[in-house]
């Protein structure tokens, strides 16, 4: 395994379909959900609910592990990017909203489905981002 290149790290939160966001639950039990996420402007978005054991854990705690991959089916080449960070609310509702309509307009792109319109409800949506403290890749090649 070896290390990849910001710029492949980058390409791959870019096009990635999934990410697992980790936490640590208010019992101080380990907690990994997957999700949907846009990664834009150095930043992972996550959209979550406002309440549940993740809202638990993130309420004890807003220190995160998040991961995303990608691994061929008999697991000869694989890259995974693993970001440390702390998660925020977005109370700003334009940042949210631009969040929303590129997460909506990613996953229409990546499940061929029409594009949503450019006015996304964002009342009582739940956008969060990710601050970054760490980012590293990794990624096995074949031989």
């Amino acid at each position: 395994m070896i290390d990849m290149l910001k710029s492949e790290s980058e390409k791959l939160l870019h096009n990635a379909r999934v990410g697992r966001l980790s936490m640590v639950d208010p019992d101080g039990r380990p907690y990994v959900i997957p999700l949907r996420f846009l990664w834009t402007d150095k930043t992972v978005y996550v959209r979550l609910a406002p309440c549940g054991r993740k809202q638990d854990a993130i309420e004890r705690s807003n220190h995160v592990c998040f991961e995303t991959d990608e691994v061929r089916p008999d697991f000869s080449e694989y890259a995974s990017v693993v970001i440390e960070g702390r998660i925020e609310d977005v109370s700003d509702e334009e940042e949210k909203k631009r969040a929303l309509v590129a997460m909506n307009d990613k996953y229409a792109r990546l499940c061929q489905l029409p594009t949503p319109g450019p006015n996304p409800v964002t009342k009582g949506v739940a956008i969060r981002k990710i601050v970054i403290e760490k980012l590293s890749g990794r990624k096995r090649e074949p031989d």
